[in-house]
């Protein structure tokens, strides 16, 4: 008797010690849960956060939502569909997938819109309107091949797209700009994304500190550097370029025709020439909004014609930021004055053609003897 109840304790011991099998209620629902994948992190980095911000007053920023569950690459909800239901699809062979449009979400491809501001949300991620591509700040420094974003000493600086960096570092020894040591520290990044086959380069200057290494790959919004006043600078801030074709600083381009433009905003882009079709440089273009609701902007043509313009614009001229809404384009030289209706819409650009005839320069009297 005794050796029949050791033997009852010893099975009861053993099935204790034995985890349990948790059997699937069918051979269809064992096989959906084998093939659950797990997201990877460069499939999250591929999808742009749609995040905004704009600058202060707050108060003033328009609403913005997304209008369908898709957009945000959410599924919608589905109705739950039980396990004996579920038919497995035939195996094939996976296709091959193609390429994703370089664009950001919302705008046209052949506009190139991009880009991601390369400030973080929620920071002076809006251009600086003074010392803007082509311009001279009033006639006191040398034209400009860039655009700014005026931020703090070593605020995050990240990338602007996907793509592998070019150089990282400081130009002391070589030469990226007008001159040495022009940049200070900088980092220039070929872009995944060529335009017409040919090479695209974002180059990021005056930089306190470098956090990426040449030849390394990077991804959009990732953190590559710290803003700074390095090289020619005065004061600090980031400075930022967008070259097409080659990382030279001849082949640099408007950056406000690349940048990702804030929601329910668009841009203006235009010509300010004479009758005989010649473009004028530094003439003041203001933008005047119709029955109210929007703020003025103003802007000023190239000051140099070796600046490059966008072959499908041919501009000497482009404003960002411009709230959806109407306006009056002018131009006014001396006593003559040229204005033109435009309507802006978001995600969009809009182009003016303005034509003015100068009146002829006022004679320098002579000097009495």
């Amino acid at each position: 008797m005794k050796r029949l109840w050791g033997a009852v304790v010893f099975l009861l011991l053993m099935a204790g010690c034995q985890q349990t099998a948790v059997e699937p209620s069918s051979p269809q629902q064992a096989a959906v849960a084998v093939q659950a994948a797990t997201p990877t992190l460069q499939t999250i980095l591929a999808q742009p956060v749609i995040e905004y911000s704009e600058p202060p007053p707050a108060a003033e920023m328009p609403s913005f939502s997304l209008a369908q569950p898709e957009d945000e690459g959410v599924a919608p909800a589905q109705t739950a569909v039980p396990p004996s239901a579920i038919e497995l699809p035939t195996p094939t062979a996976s296709p091959i997938p193609s390429p994703t449009p370089p664009h950001l979400r919302y705008t046209l491809p052949e506009e190139h819109y991009r880009f991601w501001r390369p400030i973080r949300e929620g920071e002076n991620n809006w251009t600086d309107k003074v010392y803007t591509y082509g311009g001279t700040r009033g006639g006191t420094l040398r034209p400009h091949y860039g655009v700014e974003f005026s931020v703090p000493y070593a605020s995050d600086v990240i990338a602007a797209a996907n793509g592998t960096v070019r150089f990282a570092g400081s130009d002391d020894t070589l030469i990226f700009g007008p001159e040495l040591n022009f940049y200070g520290n900088l980092v220039i990044i070929e872009q995944d994304a060529p335009l017409n086959g040919q090479p695209v380069f974002t180059v990021y200057g005056h930089l306190s500190e470098v956090l990426v290494t040449e030849g390394q790959p990077v991804f959009m919004q990732q953190l590559i550097a710290r803003s700074g006043a390095s090289g020619v600078a005065d004061g600090s801030h980031l400075h930022f370029e967008v070259r097409v074709g080659g990382d030279s600083y001849s082949d640099a381009r408007n950056p406000l025709l690349w940048l990702y433009p804030f929601p329910d905003k668009g841009v203006v882009v235009g010509r300010v020439l004479n009758p005989a079709g010649q473009l004028l440089p530094e003439v003041t273009i203001t933008l005047s909004p119709i029955g109210g609701g929007n703020r003025s902007h103003t802007t000023s043509s190239y000051a140099d014609s070796n600046l490059n313009s966008d072959p499908l614009w041919q501009e000497n001229f482009v404003i960002d930021d411009v709230g959806a809404g109407n306006y009056k384009a002018t131009v006014q030289i001396g006593d003559v004055r040229v204005t033109q209706e435009i309507s802006v819409r978001p995600y969009r650009t809009t182009f003016v053609e303005l034509i003015i005839d100068p009146p002829p320069p006022t004679p320098t009297p002579e000097a009495t003897p």
